[in-house]
């Protein structure tokens, strides 16, 4: 790292330099920023790559599954937190991963300073109230038959935990927030318009914690392991996008870090046993014709899908699997989470500064980073880490049509070579 720059400002923003967090690599400069980075490389013709803690994930012995239980490495890995941060507070959705974050808290009897739950209260007009509907225009209703239910349990049970709602669609209508495009700097890959001002804690309450001279800990549940069956063996990889879930924004706060409960290089252990329940699963005769769930390379929606709704029983042993959820999004900058906002907020301001956002952004990056679906931008494009070797398998393909070439490998362009770390030696193919 010695003579590189980093850059940790942008449009006048001050970012977290945290390098957990990932960062991108354009010649000898770190960018904190996607956009940036992008922005930066569409002008120089630079080749842009993403770093995410290979200096530790190299050297851990991902081929070798820990012995201890699930349920163990995440209350260790919640203690490890706690013995690390004065305020820890968890981003918490209702959904698998965040309940786990807070169960792996609470139910070891380790404390949780705060939860948080994002909600725009002001947008749920018409959009909202069927138990029935898991489309994704309906995820505004996650509040009523998820996350509602988890709160009002933790209040009951747990009293000195702080429970924060926050309505961040009065945000997006606020005159005292920034009015131009600059705004796609203040998140690192979601170009949603809720994304920014979601994670923007200057009108929460509790800011005044950020004003002491306590660590402070935002902690996310991100995410769950990524694996892949690819030429016989079982990988785990990360990509940017669960990666750039957090806030990148730390304005004139030093003592405020992100903190990913699940993908950490301070725990590589927890990854590894989850990665190794999924591969265990798999593996099972009675399981071999999942297979095209993770057969590389997995990405598109359908089998992303039913991969995230599968392993959420395999690796969350206390979550209840039969908690409403509605499925994930198709794409990033049409994204159907934001049902609520092209209903109620389209023609207002906050909607055109959105639009600017989009706007300024695509004239400024190269279109060989800009994903189209029916020649509409969708998304920017999604860097993947080394593959980490995991085992061998021996599955066997159990399609009729053997020869015929998975879908989702027809939707991706197979000549990228892709790094492969296999017992700690890179492989580049």
């Amino acid at each position: 790292m010695e003579n590189r720059i980093e850059h940790a400002q942008v449009a006048g923003i001050n970012l977290e330099a945290n390098k957990k967090l990932g960062y991108y690599l354009l010649s000898n400069n770190i960018y904190y920023n996607k956009f940036h980075a992008l922005i930066a490389a569409s002008k120089t013709n630079s080749q842009v790559r993403w770093f995410f803690n290979e200096d530790v994930f190299f050297k851990y012995p991902w081929h070798i599954e820990p012995t201890a239980p699930i349920s163990e490495l995440y209350r260790i890995r919640a203690q490890q937190l706690r013995d690390q941060y004065d305020y820890i507070r968890v981003e918490c959705s209702g959904g698998a991963d965040s309940t786990t974050v807070v169960y792996s808290f609470l139910l070891n009897g380790i404390h949780l300073d705060e939860v948080v739950f994002r909600y725009p209260k002001l947008g749920e007009k018409n959009v909202t109230g069927n138990p029935y509907d898991t489309r994704c225009e309906n995820t505004l209703s996650e509040w009523e038959f998820a996350s509602k239910p988890l709160l009002n349990w933790i209040a009951a049970n747990y009293p000195k935990v702080k429970i924060t709602t926050h309505d961040y669609a009065k945000d997006m209508i606020s005159d005292t927030y920034k009015n131009d495009e600059s705004w796609i700097f203040k998140t690192k890959h979601f170009l949603q318009p809720g994304h920014v001002f979601k994670h923007d804690d200057k009108n929460l309450a509790s800011r005044g914690v950020f004003d002491s001279a306590k660590s402070i800990a935002i902690v996310y549940g991100v995410d769950k392991p990524k694996i892949v069956l690819k030429d016989n063996k079982f990988f785990l990889y990360f990509n940017d996008v669960f990666a750039s879930h957090s806030n990148p924004v730390v304005d004139e706060y030093t003592n405020i870090t992100n903190e990913y409960f699940y993908w950490t290089p301070d725990m590589p252990e927890l990854l590894a046993k989850q990665a190794h329940l999924i591969k265990n699963w798999f593996s099972m005769p009675s399981n071999n014709k999942m297979q095209n769930v993770v057969h590389w390379p997995n990405t598109d929606f359908s089998t992303r899908t039913l991969y995230e709704g599968t392993v959420k029983a395999i690796i969350y042993p206390d979550y209840d699997t039969g908690t409403f959820q509605t499925i994930k999004p198709t794409n990033n900058i049409w994204n159907e989470m934001d049902h609520w906002f092209h209903t109620n907020f389209k023609g207002t301001q906050s909607y055109n500064l959105w639009e600017a956002g989009i706007s300024h952004l695509l004239s400024n990056i190269d279109e060989k980073y800009v994903k189209y679906l029916d020649g509409r931008p969708t998304d920017i494009t999604v860097y993947d880490s080394v593959y980490y070797y995991l085992g061998d398998s021996d599955i066997v393909n159990t399609s009729i049509l053997q020869t015929q070439k998975s879908l989702s490998e027809l939707r991706i362009n197979m000549s990228i070579p892709h790094r492969h770390c296999i017992n700690g030696k890179l492989v580049v193919y």
